[in-house]
């Protein structure tokens, strides 16, 4: 039997517990995180996750020292083996980056653990996870009875090139240096995250890029992106750019998560809900799980958001129709915790108008579960859950089931609609993208039945239709 321990700490060097693995066979893995008594009886805790919050302080205390809680306990996984506990499990890298960070440490991209352990300096968010090496009575509090028995496995530190990023388009940390972006060293985490060309997809950063600055001008709060020369990107990656030139660009997107002085605590939907990154559209099994509607029951919970955070919710909502992206998923909306416990809405990120490539409809998630779908919306819908939409009906059941008035969050979606509108297709028709993904993205946009109905109105009042990106 071996044993493996990672010790977790929060930004400011305070540790909170210990993740750890023990094998008894191949199949009997146990992963685990168990809190330091310290951290449990400390009187005013930072947030590590909104999953581990409790109503009150006895309850707070009763929580982390429930170490057979799910919250608390990795599971097995037919797709993806034995995992991590959900909130830890959500910290690692995602798609051909973990790849690359698997060949980088020399391990399987499955063994979870291990890829936690090379990733363990800069993770998402606040948190560091160091190799630790426990006494034998450090073992008894763990694993109890029978731990002479285990071996001790000796977990390597994290590597300098560890950053862990989410998502599957290739990607790299880096930091900018006098004018060129380099990769993490010793004494400095990442600032930037470098989202490189796809060879499948053309042009990709510019349509992302694009994609932002469209979302901000309809009002949604965004990240901070920029194109940037490939040239200037002094880094080994890895990935196969096809054939990049001096014209190449990358997009950098400044992670909010950091800034010069500090790390910035954060976390993603999937570790609010207590959702693995392998369910993260919703469904669990095969059936649909979870909704926009869990979300926003999260957002409307904590006075610092409210209805505000859900009308932002709803914002990136018909933005994301708008654009044709179905990729909304838990792990691209998030909460920063600017105080270390206060939870807000993180800026928007990971926004991309898909329709430039190809026909995409619907949203990563439903909006709401199929039982309270209206049932005019329901009929359109036609079986599918990728096909819901915005409509007054679909937000009045929303505002419904959250108990906040409908008005406000109608607003919201027509103010968008409205920039949208307005400013869009002159910043489509400027945009540095290909005159056939201009085309797609304009066509997209005219079929939103919001967009007709706009143009509708238009065209009754000064007798022609005003949506034309050359006006």
């Amino acid at each position: 039997m071996s044993f493996a321990s990672l010790a977790i700490f929060l930004p400011k060097g305070q540790r909170i517990g210990v993740l750890f693995r023990y094998n008894l066979s191949e199949d009997a893995v146990t992963t685990r995180f168990v809190a330091d008594e310290k951290f449990v009886k400390q009187g005013i805790q930072p947030t590590v996750s909104v999953s581990y919050l409790a109503d009150s302080p006895e309850d707070q205390a009763a929580l982390w020292r429930d170490f057979r809680a799910p919250s608390m306990n990795g599971r097995y996984s037919n797709k993806n083996g034995w995992l991590l506990p959900a909130f830890f499990q959500n910290l690692l890298p995602e798609g051909v980056f973990r790849d690359r960070i698997a060949e980088l440490r020399q391990c399987r991209s499955d063994d979870h653990f291990e890829m936690l352990a090379a990733c363990g300096k800069d993770l998402p968010g606040g948190l560091y996870a160091l190799p630790t090496e426990l006494t034998r009575e450090e073992l008894g509090l763990y694993v109890g009875e029978g731990n002479d028995a285990l071996e001790m496995s000796v977990v390597e530190e994290p590597m300098e090139e560890g950053v862990s990023l989410s998502g599957v388009q290739p990607k790299v940390g880096v930091n900018l240096i006098e004018g060129r972006y380099v990769g993490r060293t010793k004494d400095a985490d990442t600032h930037v995250i470098a989202k490189l060309p796809v060879v499948s997809q053309p042009m990709l950063p510019e349509v992302e890029e694009l994609s932002l600055r469209l979302a901000q001008a309809a009002g949604v709060n965004i990240c901070s992106a920029t194109l940037q020369p490939l040239e200037t990107l002094a880094v080994q990656h890895g990935y196969d750019l096809g054939d990049a030139d001096s014209l190449t660009k990358f997009l950098a997107v400044r992670r909010f998560d950091r800034t010069s002085e500090k790390r910035i605590h954060c976390e993603d939907f999937a570790q609010v809900l207590g959702i693995m990154p392998e369910d993260k559209y919703g469904a669990f099994n095969g059936e649909d799980r979870t909704s926009y509607l869990d979300v926003a029951a999260v957002l409307l919970s904590f006075e610092s958001m409210g209805e505000p955070a859900v009308h932002e919710l709803l914002r990136r909502l018909v933005v994301n129709e708008l654009l044709g992206n179905p990729d909304m998923h838990l792990k691209n909306i998030g909460l920063l915790f600017l105080d270390g416990v206060t939870p807000i809405l993180s800026p928007a990120y990971d926004i991309v108008a898909y329709s430039a490539f190809n026909k995409n409809s619907g949203h990563a998630l439903q909006i709401l579960p199929r039982s309270m779908v209206p049932q005019k919306d329901e009929a359109q819908e036609k079986g599918s859950r990728q096909k819901q939409r915005l409509s007054p009906g679909m937000v009045r059941a929303f505002c419904q089931a959250l108990d906040i008035v409908e008005a406000p969050a109608m607003t919201a979606i027509r103010d968008a609609v409205r920039k949208a509108y307005d400013a869009w297709p002159q910043m489509i028709a400027d945009a540095g993208i290909t005159s056939a993904q201009k085309e797609r993205l304009f066509e997209y946009l005219k079929r939103h039945p919001m967009i007709q109905s706009l143009d509708r109105r238009h065209a009754r009042g000064s007798g022609s239709p005003s949506l034309d990106p050359s006006r």
